[in-house]
């Protein structure tokens, strides 16, 4: 079932910036990672999914509800958390956390308290005076309150130290063991590649690419890194056929590529050699998100 679903959805502004053409599809129980970089178009496909701006063309459901026509109702059941958390400054946490609990009237507020323990918030004290993390986990507490059986999260970990980092990560992992579906924007990859079921890659608002994660971490090539003990072996081994990718004379390392089809073959055919040191090279989301970027990331004097 999917509890996301876009078709083609368009929005252009002023000199053809957007999004244009986006198609996405969320299961049930699935995390969604939407990576690009500032500028390429992820808010606004964010504020068109949660009904905050009206999409040129093309459609979109959450929970099987128009996301413009039936916003109201999505809301319901929808957590969204922005890239640019506005709270009121005069307000203390607890008093904040109350007052929306007390409008959207479907919270537990055992459930907030335990979610203030937990990302260990001093709710009682004024917003005014909390520290940029402090904001961000009144604002996690807020998408989170009611249980939503969605949460669309633009860059959620921003200003948390590397502990509270971790927390929220459980926490996903938790709700997504129990269903809850989760689209969520982040510049961190680390993030991305631990939490997410899929990812989705936009430059100059368009899609680019969407990988599974699982499809991806068993691809259809392998990547090596081998050190040899001695110059010889390094020197005999670079002369065959298999795919070398790079290579250093001075220390006697290769990295090679390598299908599944052929990893038995090549793991008998490397035990002719007598090498320092052997390992495979997991996939790298990184990687693999840059070089949809490489002209951007290039200096022209």
């Amino acid at each position: 079932m999917n509890v996301i679903e876009l078709k083609n959805l368009t929005k252009i502004f002023d000199f053809n910036t957007g999004a244009f053409d986006i198609s996405i599809d969320v299961k049930q129980g699935e995390v969604y990672g939407f990576i690009g970089p500032n500028g390429a178009g992820k808010t606004t496909v964010i504020r068109q999914m949660i009904g905050f701006i009206k999409s040129d063309s093309g459609t979109g459901q959450i929970l099987g509800h128009d996301i413009w026509k039936n916003s109201n109702t999505i809301m319901k059941d929808l957590g969204y958390l922005s890239g640019e958390i506005f709270l009121p400054d005069f307000m203390i946490g607890f008093a904040y956390l109350k007052l929306l609990s007390e409008i959207r009237g479907n919270v537990d507020w055992h459930y907030v308290l335990k979610l203030v323990n937990y990302f260990e918030l001093d709710a009682n004290t004024k917003i005014k005076k909390m520290s940029k993390g402090m904001k961000q986990k009144v604002a996690i507490i807020a998408a989170f309150m009611h249980k939503p059986k969605v949460l669309v999260l633009d860059e959620p970990t921003s200003g948390l130290d590397p502990l509270m980092q971790q927390k929220f990560n459980n926490l996903i992992q938790e709700l997504k063991s129990h269903g809850t579906s989760v689209f969520m924007s982040s510049h961190i990859f680390g993030e991305i590649d631990n939490l997410c079921d899929k990812v989705g890659v936009i430059k100059k608002g368009k899609m680019v690419s969407e990988i599974s994660m699982e499809e991806a971490k068993n691809n259809s090539e392998k990547k090596y890194e081998i050190k040899f003990f001695t110059e010889e072996d390094y020197n005999n081994f670079i002369k065959t056929e298999w795919n070398i990718l790079e290579q250093n004379n001075v220390t006697r390392v290769t990295i090679i590529s390598v299908h599944n089809e052929k990893v038995n073959n090549f793991l008998k055919f490397i035990t002719e050699y007598r090498l320092e040191y052997f390992k495979e090279i997991p996939f790298n989301l990184e990687e693999f998100v840059m070089k949809y970027y490489q002209d951007e990331v290039k200096f022209n004097d």
